[in-house]
């Protein structure tokens, strides 16, 4: 995990402009969203990315996708998986 967050995350994000409106969880995931190289997640690398507990992951989800901040989708393989809607549409 540590030598994950130490890649490059893009700084030019939306949601970075109202970073302080987010919480310690929701900003937890948007980072992990964030990563130059994946415009993807699903829910276990997200598990491991963010450290949270799986409830609070999906409460947290749930939230954001409510907001229209995270967008869900099925990967090739049918594994569901999450994306920021500003980078995935």
């Amino acid at each position: 995990m540590v030598g994950e967050f130490l890649m490059p995350y893009l700084t030019d994000l939306d949601w970075l402009r109202d970073v302080e409106d987010f919480s310690e969880e929701e900003k937890k995931i948007m980072l992990a969203l964030s990563h130059e190289k994946y415009l993807w997640r699903n829910r276990n690398r997200l598990l491991e990315l963010t450290r949270m507990r799986p409830r609070k992951l999906d409460r947290t989800l749930a939230a954001l996708i409510g907001d229209d901040l995270i967008r869900p989708a099925f990967s090739k393989k049918q594994n569901i998986v999450f994306g920021l809607k500003e980078r995935v549409g």
